[in-house]
């Protein structure tokens, strides 16, 4: 009973501390982000083009890492590691990245990109 207790706390309070992940908005052009019933994604591109991509599940979190070439509507993004399973290339509107490679849409919370 006393584990079961245990597992129940810990699984709140993984909850809760991911519910108050606030970025440092100051170097960040582009910050997106999905919550799900199980886990959440977050992605977010640097004003020097580097990015992070970050998976996480009830027990698991993933991040990876590179560098983000921007284009008008699409980024290419190139890890400096393994490659997630949404892939390197995805586009975006003024409200969603949707990338290609599997069908992952996430919104987009903050956009400093230049409009052209």
């Amino acid at each position: 009973m006393n584990i079961q207790k245990l597992v129940i706390i810990i699984g709140v309070l993984t909850t809760l501390a991911s519910c108050f992940r606030k970025p440092n908005m100051e170097n960040i052009i582009l910050y997106a982000h999905r919550e799900a019933p199980l886990g959440h994604v977050h992605l977010t591109v640097f004003k020097d083009s580097t990015f992070e991509f970050e998976l996480s599940g009830i027990t698991t979190s993933e991040i990876w890492k590179g560098n983000a070439v921007i284009e008008k509507d699409s980024i290419n993004f190139n890890y400096y590691d393994s490659i997630p399973v949404v892939g390197k290339r995805a586009y975006y509107n003024n409200k969603y990245i949707e990338y290609l490679d599997r069908p992952e849409r996430v919104e987009i919370k903050y956009n400093k990109l230049k409009s052209e």
